[in-house]
């Protein structure tokens, strides 16, 4: 039986689309931002450039110490700020953390790890702000945190994670302005420890339903309403994957029908999809980026 609740929070209406990119190997046709997937009608578009991966040492435990992984030269700042120039409702956010165990939340010092954190990543937003005219936009506008594994406990990531977001939150020098994170099923408690202590420097909530297999969109929804219980209405976002080592956790359509009911019900603010370097390369007799596209019809016809 499906779940017949709806938010109906008049505030609650879909402004922003969301987009990974630069976190996987490059397909031939991916050597810059695809700018015509952007919709102009949307509020916000955000592309969410990944990963600042952070260097472990030899016990495997993380230092704090961020450095970009993805091609600096396809992604620029050059290229970011013609992309903001030419595209005024686009933001451009530095993902921290990367996908795998490869990757995992594992401080080697709680002292050490948030002020390492906060040099490195302030280092990289600095790089790229050199090239901004004066009193113009930024180029970097904020940070997402997605760790998939954290090997450490709760506490430790709320504390460690949630002091990076308000330092850097409140530097001046920087001029954040926006901070999401993504939760998954397997970490989402720890997540919503962090939330607790820092949703007031938390401006978006990704949650990536591609983690679950998902069997119809009414599961879907269920799941998405009972989230916004739990982070707010105005903060969650629904995620989807077009990586096809997420194949048969939910499926496209079933996501897309799932969106048009919470759209219906004025209960969906956003969407966010994983990732760019696979939606360039759409599997036999489809569309590069048709998701990504379709999806962000369905947000601006109910906007």
């Amino acid at each position: 039986m499906s779940d017949s609740r709806q938010i109906k929070d008049s505030d609650v209406k879909p402004i922003i689309f969301r987009e990974y990119i630069g976190v996987k190997p490059y397909p031939d046709t991916l050597h810059n931002f695809p700018t015509d997937i952007i919709n102009s009608k949307i509020h916000q578009f955000h592309f969410i450039l990944g990963f600042a991966t952070e260097t472990y040492d030899d016990s495997g435990k993380g230092t704090g110490v961020f450095n970009p992984s993805w091609n600096v030269h396809f992604f620029s700042p050059e290229k970011v700020k013609e992309l903001k120039q030419n595209h005024k409702n686009v933001k451009v956010v530095i993902s921290i953390g990367g996908r795998g165990d490869k990757h995992p939340f594992n401080p080697a010092s709680k002292v050490e790890w948030p002020d390492n954190a906060v040099n490195s990543l302030k280092k990289i937003i600095q790089q790229y702000n050199e090239v901004k005219d004066p009193w113009s936009f930024n180029i970097i506008d904020g940070i997402d945190i997605n760790y998939e594994y954290i090997t450490s406990d709760g506490g430790d990531f709320s504390s460690g994670v949630g002091d990076v977001i308000k330092r850097l939150k409140e530097d001046t020098d920087l001029s954040v302005d926006v901070v999401s994170i993504a939760p998954s099923k397997p970490v989402n408690s720890k997540y919503h420890t962090l939330f607790l202590a820092r949703h007031d420097y938390i401006d978006w909530v990704d949650y990536q339903f591609y983690f679950e297999t998902l069997k119809s969109k009414d599961e879907f929804k269920n799941i998405f309403l009972s989230l916004s219980d739990v982070y707010g209405s105005k903060k969650l976002l629904a995620g989807a994957s077009t990586d096809p080592d997420d194949a048969g956790k939910i499926s496209r359509e079933d996501f897309l029908e799932g969106v048009i009911d919470l759209l219906d019900a004025e209960s969906l603010r956003g969407i966010f999809i994983w990732n760019a370097n696979d939606s360039a390369t759409p599997p036999p007799n489809g569309k590069p980026f048709s998701f990504e596209i379709k999806a962000q019809e369905l947000l601006t016809k109910s906007g």
